[in-house]
């Protein structure tokens, strides 16, 4: 590859691609020494802390400037703890706790770990409001149904994560959860008023930017009171006239991954990376997944032939590369708040009905869920571990085992309200077993209501933590 110099350069510093494995690949090496703007991490960059470290001096050694990002939200949705669950709380219970304090040292000691590692920002915290129980993608990653307390944790969170050094980034603007559909597959339209729309899904993303917010990230979704027909990471009502005039916002704007289907999907990443930047983005991010090589090198090249022809303005570009490198140069860290969170602080968010305590004596334990969302991935979860670390053993069962009424049953299960098998296999277990104790570990299902529930909204390490600590009778 030849040496870039100016145009292409400041085109280049506008991309965030992601990669696989924990060492640095070798297509990826020429970019960053021609000014790569920024790489964006996921899990299988992340295997250990030490080799996370590892890599990203790495990347650094190619690139010093290089913006690190990472999709680190706390909760279900990980890249630093896929192996062994998330040694945070999902936003979901945090917003049950209503602690404000509590979410701010959360995302604090998040933070602090973060920028240990040389991470610069992360994509969190989740700022949409949930507004239909159902919804698909968003569930435990929102901080819950209330605008009211979703504004202020939202705030509270950026302020943690950005007292520690690392930029904040809200998403997904103008909100996201007031959709049914998932925007990795499919193009959400959102019929609803503006006054309705600010009062409800915006604030929280306009509370965010009054706090200082770092960066906020755009979502593949038509919120036609702005943008009756482009999606708003593509559309310049939406980022250049709506959110940067109106909302007066001056940080950094990225968009959702390019190659989600809500615009086309892989196919035309070069085509939604060219009108995200001609809408007023500042920072290309890309999955991660799929040939991430040829994604970056036909990205280029279409904005290269854009910027040449007139199409495409270098001075906004220009404008982009600068928010991108001061980003690393305007968050420092204020806070030594590093400890992790305890999880007895996160009981009081739980919803209990019935008896849930567990005495002295070996239990049987099913745990069963659905296929996670792309946005989580896979990520460790259940309940056996932290229940043997409490002195509760148990046998880990099928739920349509035979043995399981020789002991105490306990059934850890999460997300059944997207799964309709997973809803009535739980159905047969209370007929079969009416007296188990049940741990809604997800987004909670409020179709099935067992007489001995715990809603645990997550389950993430500390969550399970919290649920045995709660079920355990001295």
């Amino acid at each position: 590859m030849r040496r870039f110099a100016g145009v292409d350069c400041t085109i280049l510093s506008t991309f965030s691609p992601g990669f696989g494995g924990a060492v640095v690949p070798e297509w990826i090496k020429p970019w960053l020494e021609n000014g790569l703007g920024s790489v964006t991490l996921f899990a299988s960059n992340t295997p250990n802390f030490e080799s996370t470290a590892n890599l990203i001096r790495d990347l650094r050694s190619y690139n010093p400037d290089v913006l690190v990002a990472i999709d680190e939200e706390g909760g279900d949705v990980t890249r630093l703890f896929v192996r062994e669950g998330s040694r945070y709380p999902t936003p979901a219970l945090l917003g049950q706790c209503d602690d404000e304090d509590l979410t701010y040292r959360s995302y604090s000691s998040m933070g602090s770990v973060l920028r240990e590692l040389g991470i610069d920002i992360t994509y969190a915290p989740v700022a949409d409001v949930i507004a239909f129980e159902n919804n698909p993608i968003i569930g435990v990653r929102s901080f819950g149904m209330s605008t009211d307390v979703v504004t202020r944790h939202v705030a509270a969170a950026v302020k943690g994560l950005q007292s520690a050094g690392v930029g904040s980034c809200v998403k997904h603007f103008p909100g996201h959860g007031a959709v049914l559909e998932d925007s990795h597959h499919d193009l959400p339209h959102i019929k609803m008023s503006l006054a309705d729309y600010e009062s409800q899904h915006i604030s929280p993303f306009k509370h965010a930017i009054e706090s200082g917010v770092a960066a906020v990230m755009i979502g593949h979704l038509v919120a036609e009171s702005l943008d009756a027909k482009l999606p708003s990471s593509l559309s310049g009502k939406v980022i250049r006239e709506y959110l940067r005039e109106v909302l007066n916002f001056k940080g950094l704007v990225v968009t959702d991954a390019l190659d989600m289907g809500a615009i086309g999907g892989p196919a035309k990443i070069h085509e939604s990376a060219l009108k995200a930047l001609t809408a007023g983005a500042d920072l290309l991010c890309f999955s991660g997944m799929g040939d991430q090589s040829t994604f970056v090198a036909s990205s280029f090249d279409w904005i290269k032939s854009a910027v040449d022809s007139g199409t495409l303005s270098i001075a906004s570009l220009e404008e982009s590369r600068r928010r991108i490198i001061g980003l690393r140069s305007t968050h420092k860290s204020t806070s030594a708040v590093n400890a992790a969170v305890d999880f007895n602080d996160l009981i009081k968010g739980f919803e209990i009905s019935g008896l849930v305590e567990l005495g002295q004596g070996a239990v049987n334990l099913v745990e069963i869920g659905t296929k996670p969302t792309i946005a989580a991935g896979d990520v460790s979860w259940g309940m056996h571990r932290e229940l043997r670390a409490v002195g509760i053993a148990c046998d880990i069962h099928a739920s349509d085992a035979e043995t399981l009424a020789t002991k105490k049953l306990v059934v850890a299960f999460r997300d059944a309200y997207r799964d309709a098998p997973l809803l009535a296999t739980l159905n047969r277990l209370y007929e079969r077993f009416p007296e188990a104790i049940f741990i809604d570990m997800g987004w909670p299902t409020r179709e099935f209501a067992p007489k001995n529930l715990i809603r645990a909204f997550g389950s993430s390490a500390v969550i399970s933590q919290a649920v045995a600590a709660r079920i355990r009778v001295k």
